[in-house]
């Protein structure tokens, strides 16, 4: 392979690395002949693909690659991620499980693999093969990121929040990391945080309308007009309206009915409000936005 086709396979890695599929495309459209078909040209091109969520594309040239080059870990890592992005999972967990037939203590492969049990529900398949993953990369972003996930699934926001705070410490600039860390932090009741972490995933993919509603619904619970709307982020609404009806009926039992009174219409007042200040709030923020 002469140096002109080898510096443009380095250069389409380069592009992938810093986080720019389509030039990877690019770089790769002009080889011809042998380096057309070397295995770096399918990986790359398919985990392209896959990061820019043509994940049926993706699959078809990670297919091809396997069946030209034999079985090769990272491609099957990134043939399981794209099957699992179509919906694939019984074909994506083959991918990871053939993988790890090759190499049993892969962490990118287990992780890869966990990813597909939270898909299928398997939330405590998922985290054993997590925790297996951690036993070779203790001190890994993605082992951190997948544990929050697990964490999630399980209903364990605390955990999530911790391990997704562990995440950012170990990989701050990377955007998956950052919405991530955002949800945990609006589950948690942290909505300052919840938007800096959602604003910034949202400036790095200004193409995600995901992120950008969630960056703005972030941006809601920080307006001075949500503060006393705050129970209801932190604690289940459910818990919060029990909670009020208990203090009502409480204070009546006790002999204060003109107490419980006045914190019965407080209540209401609180009702009304929480009624009518969440909407007014995200219509001026679209407006701001642009929405």
């Amino acid at each position: 392979m002469n140096e002109p086709i080898e510096a443009r396979l380095q250069m389409a890695g380069h592009w992938l690395r810093i986080g720019h599929p389509e030039r990877t495309l690019d770089e790769l459209q002009g080889l011809w002949g042998d380096a057309a078909v070397d295995y770096r040209a399918y990986l790359f091109r398919g985990a392209a693909l896959h990061a820019l969520d043509r994940n049926a594309e993706a699959v078809d040239v990670l297919k091809d690659g396997l069946a030209q080059h034999g079985p090769f870990l990272p491609m099957l890592h990134v043939l399981g991620s794209s099957l699992r992005a179509e919906g694939c999972l019984p074909e994506a967990e083959a991918a990871f499980l053939q993988g790890l037939s090759l190499d049993p203590n892969d962490p990118d492969l287990l992780i890869g693999y966990a990813h597909v049990c939270l898909a299928a529900g398997q939330a405590g398949k998922a985290s054993a093969l997590v925790e297996r993953a951690a036993s070779h990369a203790p001190e890994s972003a993605v082992v951190s990121a997948a544990r929050a996930q697990v964490a999630f699934a399980l209903g364990k926001d605390r955990d999530m929040h911790r391990h997704s705070t562990e995440a950012l410490a170990y990989d701050p600039e990377d955007p998956g990391t950052r919405a991530l860390h955002g949800t945990s932090s609006m589950l948690t009741g942290d909505s300052r945080s919840g938007y800096a972490s959602f604003a910034s995933a949202a400036a790095a993919h200004p193409g995600d309308p995901d992120l950008r509603a969630a960056a703005r619904e972030a941006k809601l619970m920080n307006h001075p007009l949500m503060r006393p709307l705050r129970p209801f982020q932190r604690f289940n609404p459910l818990v919060v309206w029990v909670a009020a009806v208990a203090v009502i009926y409480g204070l009546r039992l006790a002999g204060l009915a003109p107490l419980a009174v006045v914190v019965a219409i407080g209540w209401f007042g609180f009702c009304i409000y929480s009624w009518v200040a969440p909407p007014l709030v995200r219509r001026w923020i679209s407006r701001k936005w642009g929405a």
